[in-house]
């Protein structure tokens, strides 16, 4: 064997290895996606994903439903993080108090408004 047989199999051998990797990434993924997003059917997607490196029409159903939040039902509870609420009730707070002084700015609007109409 000459150095070219050699640099050829080494090739081969590394196509090889980065093709089986990216195969691997792929089946990795939706589980992944499913965790980081606090899906309630992580494991189920991971397992999808894992059966969609035969049949890749599961992979891609796999991959949809990573994305998938629910809106309301059983999941829709584990949805949301610790951290998500805090920022959401803090949000609400500081909404609430916005629009109390949105209804204070408007009464003391028809206030004045009515004074002035029953000067002239």
């Amino acid at each position: 064997m000459d150095f070219l047989d050699i640099f050829s199999l080494i090739v081969l051998l590394v196509i090889i290895g980065v093709f089986v990797a990216i195969i691997l990434v792929l089946a990795w993924l939706p589980g992944n996606i499913a965790r980081k997003r606090h899906s309630p059917w992580a494991e189920a997607i991971n397992v999808a994903g894992w059966i969609g490196i035969v049949l890749f029409p599961i992979w891609m159903l796999a991959l949809i439903w990573a994305f998938y939040k629910p809106r309301s039902g059983q999941g829709a509870a584990i949805a949301i993080t610790e951290p998500e609420s805090a920022e959401l009730a803090t949000s609400l707070t500081v909404l609430g108090q916005r629009i109390g002084d949105l209804e204070t700015s408007l009464r003391n609007l028809r206030l004045r408004s009515s004074d002035t109409s029953t000067r002239r």
